[in-house]
Formats: C-alpha cells, sequence, structure tokens
C-alpha cells in the first residue's frame, strides 16, 4: 500500500490513465474504421499484457513497481471506460492465463520466492491438479462433490502471498478473494463485478469464468429446447443444470490470438469444457469470504452482492459444506450481536438495525454493485493514515457495533435467501412494552423518553451526591439513573425550592456505557465514562470533523461523583447497574424474533408491523 506521501501521486497517475481511456473512448464513439483495433491493441500490449497482470502475481514489472489493488482497479476501468468487443472478451481470456506465461513474453521480473510446486487452493479450493483434471474428464452436467475440503479461515491461516507463477489469474482472484486482506478481495470482487456487468463480453466467457448468473443459463437452455437444439429440456429446471456447451469457442478463439498476435502461449485443456467446476470454485471463495472474520463489513457486502447475483432463487446450488459454513459464521455473529447488548451502545443497536438492514437489502438486491471501484483506491490512502484511536473508547465501541450488525443483517438476509423467503422490508422485532407502573421512570414523573434540562422531576430514590465541572466549584444535585425501554439516561437534579420531594433536571448523560466503577480507596466516589448520545459518525453533518478528531485521538468523558457515605455510593452504584440490566433486557426481548428463522412467515410480518414506531426508537 502506498504511504501517505505517495498518495497524491497514485491519485494523480490513476486519473492520467482514466482521462487517457475516456479519450480512447471518445475516439472510438467518432465511428473511425479500424479504430477499435488500434485501440485493443494499444492497450493490450502498452498496459495490459506487460504490466497489470503479471503485477497481481510478482514484486516488480520491468522494474516498475505496480501495487496489485491498482492493477485490479485498472482493469475495472478498462472494461467499463472502452467498450469493445474483442478488448472486452480478450482481456477476460488473459484471465485463465498463468503468469509464467508473462514471464516468457514480456521479461516480466518474477518474485525471488516463487513457489516451484503447483499450489493447491486453501480453505476450500480443490487442488488445481484435481481441477485440471475435472476440466479434461468432467461432462457438461458434472458437479463437485460435497465432499470438497471447505472450511471457514480463521484468522491463524497463514497469508498467501499469491506469487506461484504456475496458477492463472482467474485462480489467483479466487485467492485474493478468500485468502487475501481486506482490500485484495474488494478488489477482487469488483473486477469479477464488473466481468458481469460488462455487456460486451460473450456470455460463454462469464460462464467459462464460472460467474454466468443462473438466470442467464436458464434463458439460454429455454431458448435452445424451444428451438429443439437440446434435447434433454429437463435440464432447464434442475438446479444442477449443465452450462452452455459451446462456452469454450469464445474462449478458445481468444486464446488463439493472444498467442499468434501477442505472443502469449496459454495452453489450456478443455478450460471451458465443464463450467461448473469453475463455478463451484467461485461459489465456494465466496461462501469462504462471507465466513472470514478479518473482512470488513463493506467488502462482504460486495461479496454478498455477487452471491446473489449467482444464484438469485434459493440454497440449491449450496452444498452440504457451502450450507454449513454459512449457519456456522451465522451463529458467530448473532453471539456476537447478543454480546453487544450489554456493551456501549444498546440504546441505539435498533436503530442502527434497522438502517442497515434497509441498506444492506438495497445493495444485495440491486441489479449492479452500489460501490465504484474507485473505493479500494481510496482504501489504501486511508489505511495508510495515521489513527489514533483509543482502543477502549466508546467511539472504538461504536464502530465495532456497526460492524458486527453490518455483517449480522448481510447473513441474515442470506439465511432468509436460503429458505426460499422473499426479504422483508424491516427486521422482525417485537414493538416497544408498554412501560411498567412501577419503573423508576414512571415513579420520577418522567413521561418522555429523553430528558431535557428544565424539566421537573420526582426525586424518589434520588441519592444526594457532590460533583465539580469545574476545579474548585462544586456543586450539589441528586442523581438518578432512569431507564425507559430501550433508552436510558444518569440524571443530575437540582431540588426544587417549592418542591421539596421534586427537582429541575440540569445535567443528563446516557446511561449505556458508562461503566459504573466504585473507588477502591475512596469508598465515597463513583466514577462513571460518558459517551456521546449519539453515533457521531452516522451523522452526516458530524462525520466531517468526527474524522478530523478521531486522527488526533478520541477520548471519552469521566465524572467522579462524590457521595455522603459508602452506602449511598453502592445505593446509586446499584441503582446505575439495575437500570442498565433492564435496559439490556428491553433490547433483547425486541430483538428475540430476529433469532428465530423458523418461524412462520406471517407470525413474523406481524410481529414487524408496529415493531419501530416512527416517532420512537424505544
Amino acid at each position: 500500500s502506498p504511504s501517505s506521501d505517495s498518495g497524491g501521486k497514485l491519485f494523480s497517475a490513476v486519473d492520467g490513465i482514466e482521462d487517457t481511456l475516456y479519450y480512447f473512448s471518445d475516439v472510438i464513439s467518432a465511428g473511425i474504421p479500424d479504430i477499435g483495433r488500434l485501440v485493443t491493441d494499444h492497450i493490450l500490449q502498452n498496459l495490459t499484457l506487460p504490466l497489470l497482470l503479471p503485477s497481481l502475481c510478482s514484486e516488480a514489472v520491468n522494474d516498475v513497481s505496480i501495487d496489485p489493488i491498482t492493477s485490479l482497479y485498472l482493469l475495472c476501468c478498462i472494461l467499463r471506460i472502452v467498450k469493445i468487443k474483442d478488448l472486452a472478451n480478450i482481456t477476460a481470456a488473459t484471465l485463465f492465463c498463468p503468469v509464467k506465461a508473462f514471464i516468457a513474453s514480456f521479461l516480466v521480473k518474477p518474485n525471488s520466492s516463487l513457489a516451484p510446486e503447483r499450489s493447491r487452493f486453501r480453505n476450500g479450493h480443490q487442488d488445481n491438479g484435481v481441477a485440471e483434471e475435472a476440466d479434461q474428464q468432467c461432462p457438461s452436467n458434472a458437479v463437485l462433490s460435497e465432499d470438497g475440503n471447505s472450511h471457514v479461515c480463521s484468522e491463524s491461516t497463514t497469508k498467501s502471498t499469491f506469487n506461484d507463477s504456475h496458477i492463472t489469474f482467474r485462480e489467483t482472484l479466487l485467492q485474493y478473494i478468500s485468502e487475501g486482506d481486506d482490500v485484495q478481495a474488494q478488489g477482487s470482487l469488483f473486477v469479477l463485478a464488473t466481468l458481469l456487468q460488462t455487456k460486451e463480453l460473450e456470455e460463454s466467457m462469464l460462464d467459462a469464468f464460472g460467474i454466468l448468473p443462473q438466470r442467464k443459463q436458464h434463458k439460454k437452455l429455454l431458448l435452445q429446447s424451444l428451438v429443439g437444439e437440446d434435447s434433454d429440456e429437463e435440464q432447464l429446471f434442475s438446479p444442477r443444470n449443465g452450462s452452455m456447451r459451446d462456452g469454450s469457442s469464445e474462449l478458445d478463439w481468444c486464446l488463439r490470438r493472444l498467442e499468434e498476435q501477442y505472443g502469449v502461449c496459454c495452453s489450456l485443456r478443455g478450460a471451458a469444457v465443464c463450467p461448473l467446476v469453475h463455478r463451484h470454485q467461485v461459489v465456494d471463495a465466496l461462501v469462504i469470504l462471507l465466513c472470514r472474520e478479518n473482512i470488513s463489513a463493506e467488502t462482504l457486502w460486495c461479496g454478498g452482492w455477487l452471491l446473489r447475483q449467482l444464484l438469485p432463487y434459493s440454497q440449491a446450488e449450496f452444498n452440504h459444506k457451502h450450507l454449513k459454513m454459512l449457519n456456522d459464521s451465522y451463529e458467530k455473529c448473532k453471539e456476537a450481536l447478543i454480546w453487544e447488548f450489554k456493551g456501549s451502545w444498546p440504546d441505539l443497536l435498533i436503530t442502527v438495525l434497522f438502517d442497515e438492514w434497509k441498506k444492506c437489502k438495497k445493495v444485495i438486491e440491486a441489479p449492479s454493485p452500489q460501490k465504484d471501484p474507485i473505493s479500494v483506491i481510496l482504501q489504501l490512502d486511508r489505511y495508510s493514515s495515521n489513527d489514533n484511536t483509543v482502543s477502549d473508547s466508546s467511539f472504538t465501541a461504536g464502530e465495532k457495533l456497526c460492524e458486527v450488525v453490518k455483517v449480522f443483517v448481510l447473513l441474515h438476509q442470506l439465511q432468509i435467501f436460503l429458505l426460499g423467503r422473499p426479504l422483508p422490508e424491516q427486521p422482525p422485532i417485537h414493538p416497544p412494552a408498554d412501560r411498567s407502573e412501577t419503573s423508576r421512570a414512571t415513579t420520577s414523573g418522567l413521561d418522555v423518553s429523553v430528558p431535557k434540562p428544565g424539566t421537573e422531576v420526582k426525586l424518589v430514590d434520588a441519592v444526594p451526591c457532590w460533583i465539580a465541572f469545574q476545579r474548585g466549584k462544586e456543586r450539589e444535585f441528586s442523581f438518578l439513573a432512569l431507564s425507559s425501554g430501550v433508552s436510558g439516561w444518569i440524571v443530575l437534579a437540582e431540588k426544587s425550592l417549592l418542591k421539596p420531594d421534586h427537582g429541575i433536571v440540569r445535567i443528563i448523560a446516557p446511561l449505556a456505557g458508562c461503566n459504573p466503577r466504585i473507588d477502591e480507596k475512596q469508598p465515597r466516589w463513583l466514577h462513571l465514562r460518558i459517551r456521546p448520545s449519539t453515533l457521531p459518525f452516522l451523522d452526516p453533518i458530524k462525520r466531517g470533523v468526527y474524522k478530523k478528531l478521531k486522527s488526533k485521538g478520541l477520548v471519552d468523558g469521566k465524572w467522579t461523583v462524590a457521595f455522603r457515605s459508602d452506602e449511598f455510593c453502592h445505593s446509586a452504584y446499584s441503582m446505575v447497574v439495575h437500570e442498565m440490566d433492564l435496559q439490556c433486557g428491553e433490547v433483547e426481548r425486541r430483538l428475540k424474533p430476529l433469532f428465530e428463522l423458523d418461524r412462520n412467515q406471517q407470525d413474523q410480518s406481524s410481529i414487524t408491523s408496529d415493531a419501530f414506531p416512527s416517532s420512537s426508537s424505544d
């Protein structure tokens, strides 16, 4: 990844190449004869073949250091901007070639640590030797065995260097997805998504690559059966139907042209004879990606979108290993979400859940990716910047909560998809419970979810205390901890001169995340952590300020509240813990239907209908 000093140079170089590509696109649109062929030759001979593709597996290309992520992005640009059929198909065909073909053809300097033996796809991809044998032997309607070696890619998995000169670039992309870091995985997903969205690309090429959407396979088989070209009409409705049998023709033509015109010799025996082998490898890599714990939710959403494009109907295309991996990953993520009930932000968990549910549903049901490939370049620049956020702060906990919710929502929606159900507009949760007449919030006379300064409250169970917000200036208050639904607040009120049993709210702070602690040396002191009332990075107005402050290091506020005696301090501590338990219990109660996927779908719909009133988040 580039350093912060080189970030500007990277963007400048990328912008320059993009401008050139758009210039080529404008020239092509002028309709000049043979200009498309000249542009295709120029891009392939000067950019794609000698620089971009080899950089995916080599340290340096002809002594020029190119970051693999930059190469992935530029490949996307070429396919998106320069709309030439031959260029698109030949570029796709190059991904079936091993890097050793480019070492021989373009004098690429290989990495000194290139493995001498043919590598295996770890974490679920079958051995390439097995794949090659399957390519030679399997008929067009064959499928992989469900006993493939698939398992969750753990954090301890040794990171591949992705520099074996014998594997193809297509296999390298799948390795990036299943084993690479977050940016490598996202960059590879963008390449696959761009191939899928490139109208100039032949469907037979997509089929050979293993990414032809199931609905397009069915369309082709339907047309074949209608005109009598296929005697096996029953394949059409089989979940494991055979892919198109003429898939090798376009790929073979492109590979021959690569060898005859550009000197890249790529011998693939039966490369497209059995596209289902390649299709299974792609699905396998995507499932592994969705089960990884060291990948951002943003990247996982990209993988979820691609998986839905390939398999838009049900779980029929998944084998037993895939289903077990997804279920295990879902259960782990569910446990992580439940853990957040007692975290720093349970009061905002349901709000975040509803927001992310809508966003994720929109993303994975969209006809095209919602993010632009330029985001991978932005990530390179972001990772190179300094981040001084305190690890145990509520800000870090808030970011973690959002990541957990995003991943959970994606896996939950995939679970609904596997059950063959349509995605509901909102997550199925219980509506807010009626407030108990004996609750502390009720007995205090609080009739709103958020107490405001100046509000009058009854000082039932209030504990007298002192706190200094300025050095040497202590103020006396009545201390209260109140919860109402999923909301909760610490209230400091001044006694009313007219009503001795009432007080006026002067200062409030969120109850959640306050981490109450009695001082070990001064048992009359209660320490509280004070976090913001909202997640600043979710507010568009505050997001820019938050990023600037984050780089300088964000810390939470702290209160040290003094009480008259040890007993008063313990009483206040117990009040805080009790109200926090009530708050977390309400969050758990409301989210209980979310974890019951085996419930009747109609029951879930009726639960959801009144679960989230627009006027309140309780």
